[in-house]
């Protein structure tokens, strides 16, 4: 297999944003842009907005993505999810996940978040579906961090935040599989008891891929 080669974004030049990225929202306004050299993406309120980016590349496989993003003061319980993901949709569907918001009243009390913490769901949507939920601090930047490895032709894949060590999960993915990175804010059901009751937004203010040595 080829390898592919790094990539870096950080969100300061319109023209290079729109050469590499593309979007990719649900049923939803493109309600993203670029501001103070930072990705902002917004959704609505009491709607499904879905709104989300991709890169235009589709061959990234093994190596280290990394996300740095402002996770804002969600307004607990409301159904308003930040996404890093990476996702593959051509014969088969693959996906793994970031997904941060203020989550259920009882995923929140499961793990004894506070008031000040935001949850963070590390999920493999597919082959094996798996998922564990941690916590992050709202109204503050965070590094969300995701290692790919070849593991007899299969990805390991490694979930950290802020560089700690939350997940480690071998997974049924052949290590072939190539993805797209995506960022997303889309109001999504499974991460709050209620709709949402103002505008929302996120900033991603960079990202990262690089190939791992193995």
């Amino acid at each position: 297999m080829k390898e592919s080669k790094p990539f870096q974004e950080n969100f300061k030049n319109e023209i290079t944003f729109k050469k590499k990225w593309k979007n990719n929202s649900w049923k939803s306004p493109a309600s993203y842009s670029l501001e103070n050299n930072k990705l902002k993406i917004t959704t609505r309120a009491t709607t499904n907005d879905r709104v989300k980016v991709r890169t235009k590349r589709r061959n990234f496989t093994t190596g280290t993505y990394i996300w740095r993003i402002f996770v804002p003061e969600f307004r607990l319980y409301e159904q308003s999810s930040i996404g890093a993901f990476l996702y593959h949709n051509e014969e088969d569907i693959f996906e793994f996940d970031f997904e941060i918001g203020s989550g259920q009243k009882l995923d929140r009390e499961k793990i004894n978040l506070k008031n000040d913490e935001a949850i963070v769901f590390c999920v493999s949507q597919f082959s094996p579906s798996n998922s564990g939920h941690f916590a992050v601090k709202m109204n503050e930047y965070s590094d969300f961090k995701m290692e790919l490895l070849n593991v007899n032709g299969y990805y390991l894949v490694k979930w950290y935040i802020n560089n700690n060590l939350v997940k480690t999960l071998q997974t049924n993915v052949r290590s072939t599989i190539k993805f797209r990175v995506h960022n997303s804010l889309e109001n999504l059901h499974f991460m709050g008891d209620k709709t949402t009751s103002t505008e929302n937004y996120v900033l991603f203010d960079s990202f990262s891929y690089e190939i791992n040595e193995q």
